[in-house]
This record gives C-alpha cells, sequence and structure tokens, in this order.
C-alpha cells in the first residue's frame, strides 16, 4: 500500500508540472515535425484529472503520417518522452481536421524554449 501512495505523490507532480512538461515536449517534438501543433488533452485539459490518470499530449503535424506503425510510433514518444504516465498522441492536420470535437477541450502549448523543472 506504501508503495501506491507513492506512485500517486508522483503522478502529483506531473500534474503540478504538466504546462512545463507540455512546452519540453513541444520543443522536442519540433526538431522532429517542423509544423507541429502541440495541445494537452484528456483528463487535464477537461479539469477532471485524478492522481491516477495520465497526462495526454497530442501533437499534430503535416508530415505525420495518417496510418502509423507501432515501430515508428515507439521510436517517435522514445525520442519525445521516457515517462509511461504520459501518454502521447499523433495525428496529421487532416485527422485532426476530423477528429478535432473528440480531444475538446485542448489546451494549446507554445513552442518555444523549455521552461527548467
Amino acid at each position: 500500500m506504501e508503495e501506491y501512495f507513492k506512485l500517486l505523490e508522483e503522478n502529483e507532480k506531473i500534474f503540478k508540472e504538466a504546462l512545463n512538461i507540455a512546452k519540453n515536449i513541444a520543443v522536442k517534438a519540433r526538431e522532429l515535425f517542423e509544423d507541429c501543433e502541440v495541445y494537452i488533452v484528456g483528463s487535464f485539459a477537461r479539469k477532471e484529472y485524478t492522481l491516477s490518470s495520465d497526462l495526454d499530449i497530442l501533437i499534430v503535424s503535416n508530415t505525420i503520417p495518417e496510418k502509423i506503425d507501432f515501430e515508428w510510433y515507439y521510436r517517435i514518444v522514445k525520442n519525445l518522452v521516457d515517462d509511461y504516465r504520459i501518454n502521447i498522441h499523433l495525428l496529421n492536420k487532416e485527422k485532426f481536421r476530423k477528429l478535432r470535437k473528440s480531444y475538446s477541450p485542448m489546451i494549446k502549448v507554445d513552442i518555444g524554449e523549455p521552461i527548467s523543472t
């Protein structure tokens, strides 16, 4: 039980630093996808997260393929983040236009220099 509470404390840190984490991911994403937009979505954006939630980050770019194979996705995600509690969503802009409502609300992440944590 003690391990579970430690995990919840670590998860709390992720949500306190969510904007900084997303900004750092956005900087890395810009290196992989020049035309990308980055958003925080999911329970954090809806303000419904719990300490057992994950942090969902959506990256939208014209250079993301329509169909993504697992190996490509894995390589991209490993370049962006190494924390399993952060869930990366990748969409090309056309697919994003079709699915935008399902990701709403979204918090747009300004792509710039990362904020130190």
